[in-house]
């Protein structure tokens, strides 16, 4: 069994496999998934990228505590749809 993790970091994906055997980032391409879960995960991390700001990093963040309560939302109910698709083989873990 494989574990992933869905979660938001600037400057990388969003899944990650924290298995100390196959540990580093996922290519959300190279998982057994619809082509639409793919879509919207990759826009949720779009979403979050969005918020980087790289002339001052500390001040990176969404706007409001509401639209990030949105986001955290939106990743807890890609997690359930991404263990569902992937199925007894895989362990999903989402890390807001």
């Amino acid at each position: 069994m494989m574990t992933v993790r869905l979660a938001n970091e600037y400057l990388a994906g969003p899944v990650f496999c924290p298995d100390s055997e196959k540990m580093g980032h996922i290519d959300v391409d190279d998982l057994p998934i619809s082509e639409e879960l793919k879509r919207a995960i990759l826009a949720w991390d779009d979403e979050y990228q969005a918020t980087f700001n790289s002339e001052y990093p500390p001040d990176s963040g969404f706007k409001s505590s509401d639209l990030e309560a949105v986001h955290i939302i939106k990743g807890a109910e890609l997690a359930k749809r991404l263990q569902k698709e992937l199925g007894n083989n895989y362990t999903v873990e989402y890390k807001p």
